[in-house]
């Protein structure tokens, strides 16, 4: 493990568990973020609906095999 990876544990590890998932959200709306991103700079004229498609089928590895209800 490297000093650095070692460092972060240990910060981490003094955090409360409400700050730990409070940074993981955080880092998980940026990592979305970017995804978001690269799928706009590769595909500058793709509609929010296709993006949204695209950033599901990238994080879960699969189309969402459901259909919205109409109600």
């Amino acid at each position: 493990m490297k000093e650095a990876e070692k460092k972060y544990i240990g910060i981490m590890r003094r955090k409360s568990g409400e700050e730990r998932i409070k940074i993981a959200m955080e880092l998980r709306k940026f990592a979305l973020r970017l995804s978001e991103l690269g799928i706009k700079t590769q595909n500058p004229k793709i509609s929010k609906k296709e993006l949204k498609k695209f950033l599901f089928e990238k994080i879960y590895g699969f189309s969402f095999p459901f259909k919205k209800s109409s109600k």
